[in-house]
């Protein structure tokens, strides 16, 4: 397996900052920096794992918006991007680099509701846009949760919601076999996940937090259990994670201590800025701070 990162101001440099790389890349295999690319990000991070017959590419959002992340699962002969990012500008980089290698972007898939993955789906008309029934279902409570984020962004897109009825369980991409899960009342209402067994592949999107603050309103419990049941899979190479740089098996151990902090930290404070300061003092160099700010929500 070989990893690299693209990048045109020195985010290496900032992922170290953040601690990301250090663990995140570990156990992953070497590091390298990519030279020119046509369609090099200015704002974003491109992380590439070659993994037997796919290849992940990982777009990464700066800290201004979360350190979203949305992948592009790239076959011998197409493309298959999980989500699009929050902010249009970042979806309008994410969506050149995926034109950049020069394959068909087959389908995008809706990994769950939040809008930090959806909002970049406006960029690719005429792209299939699919999800779950049940993921859909949370995207339609949430349409006035939509508009308003939206006028926040001084955003005047329109909300693009994907199709339903994506089938669970086995198929195929270019001959790959995938498998398509879903987890259901965690970090949110329905996440999907997708497990390409060959390659050494799962991606949990949100179910992981890489080296980044984690959304508090959830159902930890079940949360919990699943990264447990993940702890179980072999031979996983690379978890791509919902946010922060997607990595090696380690990443699950992390996202439970951060958890059991986070549980526990909310379990003993009374307020969210108490509460809040206790993470931050317990990891200084994790980033995607301002979901932070949702610890109000839970007093």
């Amino acid at each position: 397996m070989e990893d690299t990162i693209i990048n045109r101001r020195g985010m290496i440099k900032a992922a170290v900052g953040v601690g990301a790389i250090s663990t995140v890349f570990a156990t992953t295999g070497q590091i390298a920096q990519a030279g020119s690319h046509s369609a090099t990000p200015k704002e974003g991070l491109i992380s590439i794992h070659k993994l037997g017959p796919v290849t992940l590419h990982t777009y990464t959002s700066p800290e201004y918006s979360g350190m979203v992340n949305s992948h592009i699962i790239e076959t011998a002969n197409e493309l298959h991007l999980v989500d699009t990012q929050f902010v249009q500008a970042l979806a309008i980089e994410f969506k050149a680099y995926a034109e950049s290698l020069g394959k068909p972007i087959k389908r995008i898939y809706l990994s769950h509701s939040h809008p930090d993955h959806l909002f970049g789906a406006v960029q690719f008309p005429g792209v299939e846009f699919v999800t779950s029934d049940e993921v859909l279902a949370e995207a339609n409570t949430a349409l006035d949760v939509y508009a308003a984020r939206k006028e926040a962004l001084s955003d005047t897109t329109e909300v693009v919601l994907p199709t339903g009825g994506l089938t669970l369980g086995t198929t195929t991409w270019d001959g790959v076999e995938v498998q398509i899960g879903q987890v259901l009342d965690a970090e949110a209402a329905a996440e999907l996940t997708i497990h390409i067994p060959e390659a050494g592949l799962y991606v949990a999107q949100d179910l992981i937090y890489a080296n980044a603050h984690t959304f508090p309103i959830n159902n930890s419990a079940n949360w919990l259990a699943a990264l447990e049941d993940m702890q179980q899979l072999e031979g996983i190479k690379v978890f791509g994670s919902g946010h922060g740089l997607p990595g090696a098996p380690g990443l699950i151990d992390d996202a439970i201590a951060y958890l059991n902090f986070q549980n526990q930290a909310i379990a003993d404070n009374t307020d969210g800025a108490s509460a809040s300061a206790a993470i931050l003092k317990k990891y200084p160099g994790y980033g995607a701070r301002d979901v932070l700010s949702f610890l109000d929500y839970r007093y």
